[in-house]
């Protein structure tokens, strides 16, 4: 009888670690924009008026948030269950703007610093921002410093450029740079998704794909017949693309000829810990993105207005707010399940919690 007991607890053991090993999540975060005021050139910024206004805004953020904040995500990474595998930050990691080339190099190492301070159990998945290579010698303290960091973070001493392919489980993360104009650029894009059997496949760009609020900033927007050959590359692949850049928090399904796109987009400029809601909730996606905004660039409204309401005949689902936090994306090769949970500053119950691999059926 014992024996019999013995194998049966065995055998429940083995079925329940074998579950479990088919659930791996991702702590995601969107722009952080981690700044000091000594990294910056102020005669350099002395005549730009509103980016200073902006450094001065970040610096304080990263002073009196970043410290608690990181803090907070590093325990979430600690206790989550299913267990947190990597941590996903989706460009704009710091604020540019250095002003030279010595307070570039001197920012990239600075912002170096602050990820491996946080002393995550986890390695960081980082692609590249807008901001991080903004300023004179940005670009090459990003090259000089960041691609480093990426090496380091996930042991491979094969990546040696923003764009690269990360496979953890049966997930693959593909990060996309935006500001590399090869002409192959594409073509590497869809190598590096399809030449792959996981399961689930992540697309990491800064600037989104699809357009979610009034300022329509999103990739490839002049350029229609790449834009369109990369929705192709994203629907045939199954990829989720993971974004940030606009500051919202947001979940987007746009139909195309080869499947649906679903967009996820993260905002982690926290300013308030505590705060957990924003009243203002878009769920309709149309020209009333850009009409509710008119004081935003009037002159140039009816073209946006006509170009959501173009692009509001393929969305199905939308859903778009301000609501600063992080998301934890959770696999189940299983199930072939993704689902998403989001969190708003530092609270430990999720703002909402959806079923991602619904939108792409």
């Amino acid at each position: 009888m014992n024996m019999k007991r013995s194998l049966i607890c065995f055998f429940v053991l083995l079925i329940v670690s074998t579950t479990i090993a088919q659930e791996q999540s991702f702590l995601i975060l969107g722009d952080i924009h981690y700044d000091r005021m000594e990294d910056h050139d102020l005669t350099w910024l002395s005549e730009k008026p509103d980016d200073l206004r902006q450094i001065k805004e970040y610096t304080q953020i990263t002073k009196d948030i970043w410290p608690a904040f990181s803090s907070h995500l590093r325990h979430k990474v600690l206790q989550y269950d299913p267990a947190v595998k990597a941590v996903v930050q989706l460009g704009d990691l710091s604020e540019g703007l250095a002003g030279s080339e010595k307070k570039a190099d001197q920012m990239a190492r600075a912002v170096v610093e602050a990820v491996e301070a946080v002393n995550m159990p986890v390695p960081w998945i980082i692609i590249k921002g807008n901001h991080d290579i903004t300023g004179p010698g940005a670009s090459e303290a990003f090259n000089n410093h960041y691609i480093p960091l990426f090496q380091r973070q996930l042991k491979r001493n094969d990546i040696t450029s923003s764009g690269y392919a990360h496979h953890i489980g049966e997930n693959l993360f593909v990060a996309f740079d935006p500001w590399d104009k090869s002409e192959d650029v594409l073509d590497q894009l869809d190598k590096n998704l399809s030449s792959t059997d996981a399961r689930f496949k992540f697309l990491m760009v800064h600037v989104p794909v699809i357009p979610i609020n009034e300022r329509c900033w999103y990739l490839y927007r002049d350029e229609p017949g790449k834009r369109k050959r990369l929705l192709e590359i994203i629907a045939k692949n199954k990829a989720v693309v993971l974004t940030a850049h606009l500051h919202l928090y947001s979940v987007v399904r746009r139909e195309t000829d080869h499947g649906p796109v679903v967009q996820l987009s993260f905002n982690s400029v926290v300013r308030d810990l505590n705060r957990k809601t924003r009243d203002k909730v878009y769920t309709r996606f149309g020209w009333n993105l850009a009409t509710d905004h008119p004081e935003w660039e009037p002159a140039t409204l009816n073209k946006r207005i006509l170009l959501l309401d173009e692009e509001s005949r393929y969305v199905t689902f939308f859903k778009q707010q301000e609501l600063p936090g992080y998301g934890l994306i959770t696999t189940n090769s299983d199930e072939e399940e993704i689902f998403l949970e989001y969190y708003a500053g530092v609270n430990n119950v999720p703002y909402e919690r959806m079923c991602i691999s619904d939108l792409l059926k």
